[in-house]
């Protein structure tokens, strides 16, 4: 991949991560949810994420971590605890590190027998 090619990707991705920002910053202003993070927390976190929720009572939300294990934990979690009468109240929408666009690629169940 050609230098001039990598640094396109990365303002395309930095002004994806913008338009999650300001997105944020315009629906909530000045109101708080909890554990809300503040605009220069968002703008240094190394990893964001963007929460969809999924009633219309909210807008969405953002989060800020320290890595992504955080992340594989709650999709951890996820599995666990998610039955068709118990469903999330907020789905992952975007994750970001260092401003730039991840996916979960993939999530691996283990198994081993079960004792009796």
């Amino acid at each position: 991949m050609q230098m001039n090619s990598l640094f396109n990707k990365k303002k395309s991705d930095e002004a994806a991560f913008m338009k999650f920002v300001e997105e944020h910053e315009r629906m909530w202003g000045t109101e708080a949810y909890k554990g809300r993070p503040s605009l220069k927390q968002l703008l240094e976190a190394r990893v964001v994420v963007f929460w969809h929720p999924t009633s219309e009572d909210m807008y969405p939300t953002a989060t800020i971590h320290k890595n992504l294990e955080e992340i594989n934990e709650y999709v951890t979690h996820l599995v666990w605890h998610t039955t068709r009468t118990r469903l999330p109240v907020l789905r992952l929408q975007a994750i970001f590190v260092d401003k730039t666009s991840v996916r979960i690629k993939g999530v691996k169940v283990e198994y081993e027998r079960a004792k009796s």
